[in-house]
């Protein structure tokens, strides 16, 4: 996805990331919480639009980054916590790839007044490739052991 196409064909109240059912992955908690995931995405791509003329749009997007980082890392907790329960073999590489966006973010956001707004949509369009990779792709490889262990343990 290009820059120049993203600004060109977003209005401010445009949807940066379209929630798909492909997200989905049959688990209701985390389902929704990806769909919350992507809502604060959109907010923060928003956030960028709306206030780039703005004197002061760093801090008020790096409030609405904060808050989908936040919400992230609550997110990453949960999803590790039911991948440790479940006995996922993936686990250590899935919580490195939850680490490196972590860290990426944790960067990103501590230098975020200094960063031109299109520095700051190259990150937007970051998000918006981790999401469709992420949760699309990598979050669907816990899924079987996730389901049998949910499966087998709903009697207890």
């Amino acid at each position: 996805m290009n820059i120049k196409n993203v600004v060109a064909t977003n209005k401010p109240d445009d949807d940066f990331i379209k929630w798909n059912p492909k997200y989905k992955i049959g688990i209701p908690v985390i389902d929704a919480q990806h769909e919350h995931l992507v809502n604060l995405c959109n907010d923060f791509y928003q956030s960028l639009l709306r206030n780039n003329d703005a004197e002061n749009y760093q801090s008020l997007v790096k409030k609405t980054l904060e808050t989908c980082l936040n919400y992230a890392a609550t997110h990453f907790k949960e999803e590790e916590r039911l991948m440790i329960a479940s006995k996922f073999d993936g686990y250590k590489m899935h919580k490195a790839s939850h680490e490196s966006f972590t860290e990426k973010c944790k960067t990103t956001y501590a230098n975020f007044e200094r960063l031109p707004v299109s520095e700051a949509i190259k990150f937007a369009l970051f998000l918006y490739n981790w999401i469709h990779n992420h949760i699309a792709y990598e979050d669907r490889l816990y899924l079987p052991t996730l389901v049998e262990f949910l499966k087998n343990n709903q009697s207890r």
